[in-house]
């Protein structure tokens, strides 16, 4: 029988393009602070939910280029950042942390996902799907009671739940409850909904700074 959490994010995992996203918590000081811990030039923000950012997205890869767009979501003092097919957060993840980030990448096609963690500028932890656990999980341990999920090491033999036999969606939903046990903020429908900052990054081809792009 799932947990709360369990068919939460469960339920979650279901919409469409989910186990492609890149999806990152870091707590910081202001978005100024997050955007700037990427290290590349905003061409242009707008305001838009988790669909507009899945749809530019897509409309860069049919045009046979990586997407150039990150959605942030302000949760003080924590800020969401959403990727599609592209992990530029995972990158600059040492950056991102100097007080606090956790990562999570997802591959639907290559059944794959890894999460990262760091605080105070260290990468300190990685858990990656029917793989081992890299790096020491001290600073989060307390957070990890009961999901085994994430990796064998942590399977509840008492429930009967084996090591080795969990499957991506299951490791997914263990992944996402414990960026909630670090953060203290719920993922949902109505978070990804909510009308928030969608940041478009200056490419090569992209006009002067200053020029008049259209719309």
């Amino acid at each position: 029988m799932p947990t709360e959490s369990e068919a939460h994010y469960t339920d979650l995992s279901k919409i469409g393009e989910f186990g492609d996203l890149t999806i990152t918590w870091c707590r910081a000081a202001s978005a100024d602070s997050v955007i700037g811990a990427l290290g590349v030039a905003v061409f242009g923000v707008s305001s838009n939910d988790l669909s507009g950012l899945i749809i530019e997205s897509i409309k860069d890869l049919m045009d046979d280029r990586l997407p150039r767009f990150i959605l942030l979501v302000e949760e003080s003092p924590w800020f969401l950042l959403v990727e599609y097919s592209r992990s530029r957060t995972l990158e600059a993840l040492e950056l991102l942390s100097g007080d606090e980030a956790i990562c999570m990448t997802a591959n639907e096609f290559l059944a794959r996902g890894d999460l990262h963690y760091a605080r105070g500028g260290m990468h300190l932890c990685t858990f990656v799907y029917e793989g081992d656990v890299r790096g020491d999980t001290a600073a989060i341990e307390d957070h990890l009671d009961g999901l085994f999920n994430l990796h064998e090491r942590y399977a509840d033999m008492d429930k009967g739940l084996v090591p080795g036999e969990q499957l991506l969606d299951g490791w997914r939903v263990h992944a996402l409850i414990l960026m909630e046990r670090i953060t203290g903020i719920r993922l949902s429908v109505e978070l990804f909904n909510r009308k928030s900052a969608l940041y478009r990054f200056r490419e090569w081809d992209d006009p002067p700074q200053g020029a008049d792009i259209g719309n």
